[in-house]
């Protein structure tokens, strides 16, 4: 029903795709294929590699010790730097910053995952996961947690337990479903950035992440993100109104794409 819907105006924080692999990439944490690279930076063309340090812990007998492990961690901006790519020995991830449509974020991280299959057939991916934070602010509400023109009365359902809802410091719900091999973890709710603090701010967070932890060839994670981003949005469509939906000022995403 909402597939074709466009939000010119979301409030939409960060979208994020993100793979771990089965095992680590032997090569990459020092160099990284010049073909790769020049893959990779067809959406993210600005290169800045960094050094980074995975910390381990590990159990001797009846002592503790702390294994380190450098390696690179590989980075492409945008060329505003509204959205990110890292690759590294164990995980791959895009982060944006700046969110246009699912069809755009499939076609980049599609792009992505062919690049690093076709670098190191051999790779397997343990886990795929999409999130996406929305963190909607409405300044003109009538108290920071009148949310009832916004959010569907279904999510806000126990709010009414609260007859002093102007004593709430925090408001944060955790609901965790499972289709098939696809886990999705929905938070929802007042953070409240003053916390301990009263909630003096109108900010209401849906945080959807829908992730599978089976092991998979890095191809078919792009199916895993199709059901993901169905299961997100379905939730997400399911918790708003229409009177959100035109604040956002919603289109028909086929007109946006003309």
């Amino acid at each position: 029903m909402y597939e074709q819907i466009c939000y010119q105006k979301p409030f939409l924080k960060e979208a994020i795709a993100r793979i771990d692999f089965v095992a680590p990439v032997e090569g990459l944490e020092k160099t990284l294929p010049p073909k790769l690279a020049k893959a990779l930076s067809q959406y993210f063309p600005i290169n800045e590699p960094i050094d980074a340090i995975a910390r381990e812990l590990q159990l001797t007998g009846d002592q503790v010790q702390q294994r380190e492990t450098r390696f690179k961690q590989w980075n492409f901006f945008g060329k505003e730097r509204e959205k990110q790519l890292s690759l590294a020995p164990a995980y791959m991830f895009v982060t944006y910053k700046r969110y246009t449509t699912f069809e755009d974020m499939k076609t980049q991280v599609s792009a992505v995952v062919d690049a690093v299959a076709k670098a190191f057939p051999d790779t397997r991916a343990g886990r795929f996961g999409l999130r996406y934070i929305n963190s909607i602010e409405i300044l003109d509400l009538p108290t920071p947690t009148s949310w009832g023109e916004y959010i569907t009365d279904a999510l806000l359902g126990t709010m009414g337990f609260f007859t002093q809802p102007e004593h709430l410091t925090r408001f944060i719900q955790i609901a965790e479903l499972k289709y098939g091999d696809l886990d999705v973890r929905f938070q929802f709710g007042m953070p409240n950035p003053d916390y301990p603090a009263m909630i003096k701010r109108a900010q209401f967070v849906l945080d959807l992440d829908a992730y599978v932890q089976t092991a998979h060839d890095l191809g078919d994670s792009m199916q895993y993100m199709e059901q993901a981003h169905e299961r997100i949005q379905e939730l997400f469509e399911g918790s708003i109104t229409a009177k959100l939906r035109e604040r956002m000022d919603a289109k028909s995403a086929v007109s946006v794409q003309e």
